[in-house]
C-alpha cells in the first residue's frame, strides 16, 4: 500500500506526464497541418530515447523523446519539422530539397512570432 504523501507525488508525476504528452502532441498536430502531412501521420509516441530526439517511419509513426519537452520551443519545432518533412518527402535523405523545406517552414514560423 502506498502512503498518502507518496500517492500525491505519484499522482502529480502522472499529471505532469500527461500534460507533457498533450503539449507535444498538440505541437505535432499543428506542424502536420501546416506541412500538409496530417493524413499521413498515423501515430505519435512519446517515450524516453537514449540516442536521438525523434524518429519517423515511412508508415507515419512519429516517436519523440520525452525529454524534448524540456527543450526550448524553437528547438522542439526544429525537431518536429525535421521529422515531418521526412514524411512529406517519403524518404530519409537530407538532400538539398529536404534542407530547403525545413528552413522554409521554420522561417515562416519565425515570422509569425
Amino acid at each position: 500500500m502506498m502512503g498518502k504523501k507518496r500517492k500525491e507525488i505519484y499522482e502529480e508525476e502522472m499529471m505532469c506526464d500527461w500534460m507533457v504528452r498533450d503539449v507535444l502532441r498538440s505541437e505535432v498536430r499543428k506542424w502536420a497541418r501546416r506541412i500538409g502531412v496530417e493524413e499521413r501521420l498515423h501515430e505519435v509516441h512519446i517515450r524516453p530515447m537514449k540516442r536521438k530526439w525523434a524518429s519517423i517511419s515511412t508508415r507515419g509513426r512519429l516517436t519523440l523523446n520525452a525529454e524534448l519537452y524540456r527543450q526550448p520551443a524553437k528547438f522542439r519545432a526544429e525537431v518536429i519539422v525535421h521529422e515531418l518533412v521526412h514524411l512529406k518527402l517519403g524518404h530519409g535523405s537530407h538532400n538539398a530539397l529536404f534542407r530547403s523545406l525545413v528552413r522554409a517552414y521554420l522561417a515562416t514560423a519565425d515570422k509569425e512570432r
